[in-house]
Order: C-alpha cells, then structure tokens, then sequence
C-alpha cells in the first residue's frame, strides 16, 4: 500500500469505518471458530490488519504522535480578566479569587471540547491574570484556542418593552430616556430572506442567563442549523415568571449572547417552558461550538495580552533520557525473555512489538496526547504484557513436565492461563475507565494509555502468540521446547509468617499516615499548592540559560518545594527563563540562580545612559500563582479512585468470592499508602508527576494480587487438603511468575530512575518503591487476609458453588 493510499484510508471516515469493521468481523470469526487451521489464517489476516492500521496511523512518524506540553512545549498565553460592570452604578464590580477560579475551571472545560485530549495547563496568576499552556499547535488550531479563550458566551433572556417599536430608536439616539430599559440594534432577515436592522427597548434585568442552562446541544432543522437550549428546574420557574403575564401574538422576548441580540421572537404559547432554541447558526460545526461555550459561559470577559513559545517543562534532556532508558529496560527484557524461555521467549518479544505499535498507533488514530502519566500508562501495559506471556509460558512449563505432548501442553497453558488474564486486565479496565470519565488532565492521559494498552495485551498475548505457536506447529518449525527455572520446586511457608507480615503492614500504614498527618501542606509540592512564578527577562539578542543548566543550579538548594524550569520565547521581546517554586522559596531562587550564573544574571548596567543608578541586564519578576492541579483536580481524581476500587471490590466479589475482594482491596489500600508514605519520610513532596505513579502502583498491585488469586482458586477447586498448604501450594506456584514479571518491570523502571532527570527520577522512585511493596502485599497480606476470612466462612465451598453457577450458566 502506498503512503498516499495509506494517509486517505486514515483521514477518510468512511475508509476508517469499514476497515474496522472488517477487522471486527475477523476477530469475531477467530473466536467462533472451532477449527484449528481456520483460527490460525483468521488470525494472521486479523493481526496484519491490525498492524497495517496501527502503522498507517503512525505515518509520517514525526506528524501522527502529540506530545503534551511536558514534552513538546507549546504555546501561552497571558489572559487579563475585566471586571464586571454594575449595569445601575455604572462602576466595576472588583475581581475576587473565586472570579478568577471559575474561569479556569471555565477555560479547562471549553479546551477539553476545542482540543479533546491535549491536556492543557491552565492556573492563575496575581490577581487579575490566567496563563494558559497549550501544547503544539496548529495555526488553525491556534485560532480556534484563542477564540475559546475569549468567548464569553453570557447568554440572557430580556423582556421587550411594548412600547418598543415607538421610543427605542431615540432611546438608542440619546434623545429620550426610559428608566428601567435599554436600546439595543437587532440585525436578522425577514421571511423573503431580507436583511433589515431594528431597536428594541429591552428591559435592563437579565430574566435568565447562562447559570440557568441545564443542557444545550446543535440541532439542524432543514437548512438551518441551531441550538436547543434546556433550562434548569429553577430556569423553568423564571421563564413561566416572565412570560406568563404576556400575550400570546404580540409580545417578544430577546435572546442575547454577549450583549447581541441574536432573536426577538414573538411569543406565540404562554406560559413557555423549560426548552427553547437559538436559530441562524452558520454550520453544524459553528451550532456545535456555541453550544459547548452556553454550557460553559464566563462571568468575566478574557482578553489576550500576551502569547509566547514555552519549552517543555521536562526540558528535551529528560525527554531524551526517558526514551533511551525506556528503550534500554525493553531491550533488557526482550533480551531476558529470550534467554530465559529460548523460542518461545522471541514470540513474546514479537507479541510486545505488536503491543507497542497497537499502542502507539490507536494514539496517532484518535490524536491522543503522549504526557508523563500517559507514558507512566504505558509502562505499567507493557509490563502487563510480559506478565501474561510470563502466565503462559509457566503453565507451558508445567504441562510439559506432566508429560503432555507439546501440542496438547500449548493448548493447556492457554486454557489454563486465560482466566488470570482476563480478570487482572478486566480489574484494571475498570480503573482506567472509571479515571478517564471522573477525572480530568494528566489523569485522563494516563486513563487512555492504560485502556488501549490493555486492549492491546490482551489481544498480543492471547492472540498474536496463539497464531504464531501454531504455525511453528504446523510447520514442523517447532518440535520440543527448553524452558529454564530458577524457581523448582520451592515450598515456602509464606501463610506461617502471616501474623509478622500483617503486624508489619499495620505499622508501616500507620507510620505513612503519620507523617502525611504531620507533614500535610509540607507534603504536597507547587503542583498542588501553587507559589510563585520567576521570570528571567533576557534582552533581545541574548540566549536564554539551558533548562537543564538551571535544573542543576537549584537541585542541591534546600526548598520548600522542588521547583519547575521552563523556557519561553515571546516574538519581539526577547527570551524568558521562568522558574516556579514554593512563595517562601521565591528569594533563595532568585539569589541562588543570580549567584550561579553571574553573566549575564548577575551583570549591570545603567538604568539610563550616563546615570550612576543601575539595574541587572536581565531583570526578575516574581508574580503569585494558583496550583496547576487545586482541590478540584485532587477531589476528581481521587473520587475516580476511589469508584474504580469500588468496583473493582464488586467485580472480584462477584467473579472470586468476598473473602479475595477483601484481600485485594486491603493490599490495594496497603500499597498506595506505603507508597506515598515512604516517598514523603524519604524526603519527597507529591507533584502532578506522581499522580501517574500513584495510578501505576495501583494497577500494578490489583494485576499482581488477581493472578496470585486465580491460582489459589485452581487449587481450591482441584485439590483436597487444608485451605492454608493449598494457598501456600498456589503462591509456591506462582512465585516464578511474580519475581520474574517484577524483576523485569523493576530493572526497566530502575534504568528511568538511575538514569533519568530529577523530574523522571522522582516518578520511577515512587513506581519502584511501589512494585517492591505491591509484589510484597500480594503473598504477604492479600493472601493472609483471605485466609482469615475463609475461616470465618467455608471459602472452599463457596468456590465451587460458584464454579458450578458458571459451568451452569454456560451451558445453557
């Protein structure tokens, strides 16, 4: 195919639709199937067809992937916000806090519509002022972005005076005053499409306005295309208020958005109700846009007063350092995975190159945007995806030393291997999808690679190695296969030490929730309490210091808070190094970078030409700065959170039996806890970087837990014996799988955190404190927690009663 045909298969919906449609319809006939050879061709057309997409989407390399403003960089822009007017004074009415808040919040909405899944930065700033950081865009984007930006989109229903036809226009010319009222010019066309101009006498009190809009949405009737608007139960109040004493024929009420009548219809049927439509948009399109902006509308008019380059707040060093210890830790464990599982080991290399490109091209198709948590996303499915490979590849190794045939031993290890797969994918689904609907920003980010490399694993390890396994069958290629074990035959009394290990826990988590308890500000980094923002002014000429240079100047200097290095070139005015940090902090950074960098930092020179008085050549301004992620991101997320394990102690419950979802969700609680507990006594504070590692964590040790689960559940269903020997059978079991997933996803993450940046260094510490505790939590305090339950209930009885509901249920 050609990459002219492959860039109009991707661009056109219709192309687009059918090719996954028929990629749909393969992968169904894969599974229906029961033929051997049939699953085999299907299967090799369905993953083609999948990789050709996913690589299609990907071309040209350097347009199909987005990077967040973390990355790439982007655009910013200085936003002054303008006070109300008091419409009976005449006076502005003074901006508070909460003024500035709702915009941002306001800002975050109509961006999230403009440029779904860019992940902006929007805060506050002094007290009149919101920066907002775009990443990369477009011209035709850029112009979208600032019309989003300052659209206020104040919408308001006004009665019209009866006497409007007669004085409006000299109300409008100065020549008459109506107290109460208003003149206002009102353009339309008349029913033979005529254009005309009229002034209406509106009353000056606005009956209803946006905060009464429930719900708006673009609709077209025939050729024209407008919005319907539904009011609030308390909208619906005012607008029976308003128009019930009128008549029928002969009154009119007044549309306006932002102070422009849009109609003035007569109102035919009183009272009017809770819905209405605003007609004569230009497009679907532009009925669309305003539809979004009525249901996120600015009490205070924005207005740009500056827009500037920014570089990434990574810096492209720690990008760079990021991508060559990514593509390290892979390397170690495609490497590892050959010499520990010889062939088979290739095929799983081959599944996780599958992976990736599933990975990254369902990202270049949907135009998501890569940031910090998104990789963190990425890090955890990959290492997914090792572990169920991992899965197979044991109970391969078990088959065979049972001394099934090698075709038979395939067939086995995959049937066998299903279940642990698919609930410990299903679990973290869950999660991901329950983050990307409550939460917002990074955390979505990470939602989104986190479900498309799910999907992505499952469909790698299930399917790709299956076609690939038997074709080496059929082939002949494959004839025995050598698997090396590090772990034979061990027997560990892992549930015997159950009261140290709890005890242990116990202390840990209370020791973690009290130095959060007495840290609790002091914990938090500028992300999440916000500080002030530096700025290096560098005359036009000089270059800016590097990113990673100020980066060193400030890493030994002790704050209150880590600070974050950012790059910025404003057209015409030079170049700009700003620097935000904790408020306390704001001197010591100032003096210390000044003290580190005295030319040009440090240099003077006349404030004026031939006076002794001086000034630095490049001056500082400090400004206050609101949080990046408030209250409000912290509440979302951790509500999202907090519903994902939720459900996923429903899920467990329903698919297990109570006594797993109580352990899964007690080691889950466990782990996230000593997690952060353990970075803050280490000396650490939590910045937006460690959301994604939190959310890792989580993931991580809800997989874990869930595959040493399934297999405890296999052995209380096939053996007999106390249920402590058959779960300490089952962890003895599965104790390969879990030291050698963990040791690969650990060197992998240990590569980011030896050789990566202060910013990818305190994320891959906090992941790396996390698989240690989550692989301990799942042998040490899930599975004794499940045994103390079972013996407050017959757990063995209840697995199989609820084995035996399945194999009923799918055989009917």
């Amino acid at each position: 195919m050609s990459p002219v045909l492959g860039v109009t298969l991707i661009s056109d919906p219709l192309a687009l639709f059918l090719s996954g449609l028929a990629l749909l319809i393969l992968f169904i006939w894969y599974f229906a199937t029961d033929s051997d050879r049939r699953k085999r061709n299907v299967g090799t057309v369905l993953t083609l067809g999948v990789c050709a997409l996913s690589l299609l989407a990907l071309w040209p390399p350097k347009d199909s992937l987005k990077g967040g403003i973390d990355i790439v960089g982007g655009s910013a822009f200085t936003l002054k916000v303008k006070p109300n007017v008091d419409e009976t004074t005449g006076e502005p009415i003074p901006l508070s806090q909460r003024d500035l808040d709702e915009a941002v919040r306001v800002i975050e909405k109509r961006l999230s519509v403009t440029i779904p899944n860019s992940e902006p930065l929007v805060v506050s700033s002094g007290t009149d002022s919101i920066i907002v950081q775009v990443p990369g865009m477009e011209p035709e984007v850029a112009a979208e972005v600032r019309v989003a930006l300052q659209k206020v989109a104040k919408l308001e229903l006004r009665e019209v005076s009866n006497e409007s036809a007669m004085v409006a226009k000299a109300v409008a010319d100065g020549d008459e005053v109506v107290p109460g009222y208003a003149a206002f010019e009102h353009k339309g066309e008349d029913r033979d499409g005529e254009p005309f101009t009229e002034y209406l006498l509106l009353s000056k009190r606005t009956a209803i306005s946006g905060s009464d809009v429930a719900d708006a949405w673009p609709q077209q009737q025939g050729s024209d295309f407008q919005v319907g608007i539904k009011l609030t139960s308390e909208g619906g109040k005012k607008m029976e208020n308003l128009t019930g004493s009128m008549s029928p024929g002969r009154d009119r009420i007044a549309v306006l958005l932002d102070g422009e009548v849009l109609t003035a219809p007569v109102v035919q049927t009183v009272p009017l109700g809770q819905s209405f439509v605003i007609q004569g948009q230009d497009s679907f399109k532009a009925a669309d846009k305003l539809a979004g902006q009525l249901l996120n509308p600015l009490q205070n008019a924005l207005e740009i007063s500056e827009e500037r380059s920014v570089s990434p707040t990574l810096g492209a060093a720690v990008v760079k350092q990021g991508l060559t210890a990514g593509v390290a830790g892979l390397a170690f464990t495609a490497i590892f995975l050959f010499i520990y599982y010889r062939s088979v080991g290739l095929i799983a290399v081959l599944a996780l190159i599958v992976n990736s490109i599933i990975i990254f091209g369902a990202m270049a198709l949907f135009n998501f945007t890569f940031t910090l948590p998104g990789i963190a996303g990425i890090v955890l499915t990959i290492g997914m995806a090792v572990d169920a490979n991992v899965l197979i590849y044991e109970r391969l190794r078990e088959e065979i030393e049972a001394g099934k045939s090698l075709h038979t031993a395939i067939d086995t290890a995959y049937a066998k291997a299903f279940s642990a797969i698919f609930d410990s994918n299903i679990t973290s689904l869950i999660t991901a999808v329950i983050l990307f609907w409550k939460a917002s920003g990074t955390v979505s980010g990470f939602a989104v690679t986190l479900t498309i490399g799910l999907v992505g694993s499952m469909f790698s390890a299930i399917l790709v190695t299956r076609v690939i396994f038997r074709w080496l069958l059929d082939s002949g290629l494959m004839k025995k296969v050598t698997l090396m074990n590090f772990f034979r035959k061990s027997n560990f009394d892992f549930l015997g030490k159950r009261r140290f290990s709890l005890s242990l826990s116990t202390v840990l988590v209370l020791g973690c929730l009290g130095t959060l308890a007495m840290k609790k500000e002091a914990a938090l980094g500028v992300d999440f309490t916000g500080g002030s923002l530096i700025s290096f002014q560098f005359p036009e000429g000089f270059d800016s210091l590097p990113h990673s240079d100020a980066d060193n100047a400030l890493k030994d200097l002790d704050l209150a808070a880590n600070p974050v290095v950012q790059e910025e070139r404003v057209p015409g005015s030079g170049e700009l190094l700003t620097i935000r940090c904790a408020a306390e902090d704001a001197a010591k950074v100032e003096e210390q970078m000044r003290k580190a960098f005295p030319d040009p930092l440090a240099t003077r020179v006349p404030v004026a030409e031939g006076s002794d008085e001086t000034k630095y050549l490049v001056e500082a301004t400090v400004e206050s700065v609101s949080a990046t992620a408030g209250k409000a991101f912290l509440l979302n997320s951790g509500v999202a959170l907090g519903i994902g394990l939720l459900a996923i102690f429903v899920y467990i419950a329903l698919r297990f039996e109570f006594a797993f979802a109580l352990g899964a969700f007690l080691a889950l609680i466990h782990d996230v806890i000593a997690a952060v507990g353990i970075v803050i006594l280490l000396g650490g504070e939590l910045s937006l970087i460690h959301v994604g590692a939190i959310l890792t964590i989580a993931g991580y040790s809800i997989n874990d837990t869930i595959i040493v689960f399934d297999r405890i559940r296999e052995s209380l269903l096939t053996s007999t014996g106390r249920i402590k020997d058959l779960m300490n059978e089952a962890l003895n079991a599965t104790l390969s799988r879990t030291m050698l997933t963990s040791l690969t996803t650990i060197f992998t993450v240990a590569i980011l955190a030896i050789f990566g940046s202060s910013g990818l260094r305190d994320f891959s510490v906090m992941i790396l404190i996390g698989l240690v505790v989550g692989t301990y939590s799942s042998i040490f305090v899930a599975s004794p927690v499940v045994l103390i339950a079972a013996r407050k209930k017959n757990l063995r009885e209840q697995v199989i009663e609820s084995s035996m509901i399945e194999k009923g249920q799918a055989e009917a």
